[in-house]
């Protein structure tokens, strides 16, 4: 459940070098948690094992207490072969919910919004149907408004050629407009993009300049994730990787597909190690004020089947990995696919980004997928 795979769905569609780095020797590591040089040496084999079932690009990033890990495989560009490494930028897609919801829960700290604030209040008329649906509900994925990203119209020009084709936040929300509610408020999990489109263009009314400014000012420059940026053109800052579709015939690059369509929702571009210190940093309580997080992390009780929190996926044990209790959010966008979590008591974090998306919502074909399914267990729980 990603920010762009409901439209993947109907897009029509080496070379391999490593880099790796640690802040300490993993020979001498002591600190609880800490991956010996055996441990680097296996997750570097599963990254190989990815690249060689066709994956183009994998980066990822692994904390543990003191020690930081960074590893990239594969090439940041078929047509090139240029190799891809750490400092490359990739799309981050649905990991932005996560930045955003932060904002929003700044603000409900500062008193400047309320979440129990409607969105008749901040945004009066712009969604008739749902005028009474708070800034919870949106939150957490469960206000019943419609995924603007199963509407045909939505992926039209893309399907064209047109990647540069620009969305403005209103249209998308238009979108949604012209559906019935999915079903009523608070009864169920449902996702949909929508929900932070709408808390985005809240914070800019109350902020008065542009989401990607005030995530920058509030998150990303705070916490010196320097590479990491909310865009909303086809351009991404360089050094960047490509991304592709594949699955139907040769790679498809469609990097350039404009981050207009995926406003608030799925437009953060970054690096496995920004995303990993931006989850450390969350689950220390430096994002959110510590005293938010457990309502931020919990689940709705009313909601027995959801596994969101507020703009986090929560997983407890072996409900994604049997290693502990985390907290994130996965990323799909053409060309890119995403996991990044934190364990809850902030112990141990990672990132990877694949430069594959099929039709279907994976990294690649089985071989692909039990490849990146393997790897993100291991850099998660080894």
């Amino acid at each position: 459940m990603t920010t762009f795979r409901a439209a993947a769905v109907s897009i029509l569609v080496a070379s391999s070098m490593m880099t790796g780095c640690a802040s300490n020797d993993a020979d001498d590591a002591s600190s609880e948690g800490e991956l010996d040089a055996n441990a680097i040496a296996a997750i570097e084999a599963l990254a190989d094992n990815a690249v060689a079932a066709g994956i183009p690009g994998v980066s990822l990033a692994v904390l543990r207490g003191k020690q930081t890990i960074t590893i990239a495989r594969g090439v940041s560009d078929r047509a090139t072969g240029e190799p891809l490494s750490p400092a490359h930028r990739l799309r981050a897609a649905s990991v932005a919910k996560s930045l955003v919801s932060s904002v929003v829960l700044q603000m409900v700290e500062e008193g400047t919004l309320k979440l129990t604030d409607t969105l008749d209040m901040w945004l009066p008329g712009m969604l008739p149907a749902h005028g009474e649906v708070t800034i919870e509900l949106l939150l957490r994925q469960e206000s019943g408004i419609f995924d603007f990203a199963s509407d045909e119209r939505y992926i039209a020009p893309y399907l064209q050629g047109d990647f540069e084709y620009a969305w403005s936040p209103q249209a998308l929300v238009g979108l949604s407009a012209e559906h019935p509610p999915t079903f009523p408020p608070r009864t169920r999990f449902e996702y949909s993009n929508t929900n932070y489109v709408l808390l985005g263009l809240i914070v800019e009314r109350i902020a008065g300049e542009p989401l990607a400014n005030v995530v920058q000012k509030r998150i990303t420059e705070p916490l010196g994730m320097s590479a990491s940026t909310m865009e909303t053109t086809s351009q991404l800052p360089a050094p960047f990787a490509h991304g592709y579709m594949v699955g139907m015939g040769d790679p498809l690059d469609v990097t350039g597909i404009s981050a207009s369509s995926v406003f608030s929702c799925g437009n953060l571009v970054s690096t496995p190690l920004d995303m990993a210190v931006f989850y450390r940093s969350l689950a220390l309580g430096e994002v959110v004020a510590k005293d938010q997080l457990p309502s931020m992390f919990a689940t709705d009780p009313l909601v027995p089947s959801t596994q969101y929190g507020m703009g986090v996926f929560r997983f407890d044990h072996d409900k994604f990995l049997s290693c502990g209790n985390f907290v994130g959010h996965d990323g799909g966008i053409p060309g890119y696919d995403t996991v990044a979590y934190s364990s809850i008591d902030g112990r141990r974090q990672f990132a990877v980004v694949v430069t594959s998306f099929t039709m279907d919502e994976k990294a690649g074909d089985d071989a692909a997928q039990k490849a990146f399914a393997e790897l993100v267990n291991a850099i998660g729980c080894n």
